[in-house]
């Protein structure tokens, strides 16, 4: 059963940062490795996105905060290499990769409908909201 006094044990927040910590670092192996693994002409090797899974499964094996860090390369490293094999119309549908909440807005494009770009003040009195 799920308690809150489950939530904030301290067994609970080491693996929860393990998780955190080991997400950031299968992000890190493959910025540092894949450099290294590029041949002459730029092309990356297929293995390369699978470095952090290969990682996380090596330090899954351990116990306490070592294998809660091999479960977030885990996680890091099989969501990078699914996000390679979407079609760009589902990520952009499901908001993979892009901008993050409020979808693709760019500076200089035009505002949302609706929005006026005049500087009236909509909580005085004479905007008739205060008129009940």
């Amino acid at each position: 059963m799920i308690s809150v006094k489950n939530i904030f044990k301290k067994e609970n927040l080491i693996a929860a940062g393990g998780l955190g910590a080991g997400s950031l670092a299968a992000e890190i192996v493959a910025s540092k490795v894949t450099p290294m693994l590029t041949n002459a002409s730029g092309e990356v090797s297929k293995i390369v996105p699978a470095i952090p899974i290969l990682a996380g499964f090596l330090l899954s094996g351990s116990t306490g905060f070592v294998g809660s860090i091999g479960k977030g390369m885990l996680a890091q490293g099989v969501g990078a290499v699914a996000k390679q094999y979407i079609p760009l119309e589902t990520k952009t549908s499901l908001g993979l990769g892009g901008d993050v909440m409020m979808g693709n807005v760019m500076m200089g494009e035009p505002p949302l409908a609706g929005f006026s770009s005049d500087s009236y003040d909509y909580t005085s009195g004479d905007a008739g909201e205060m008129n009940y």
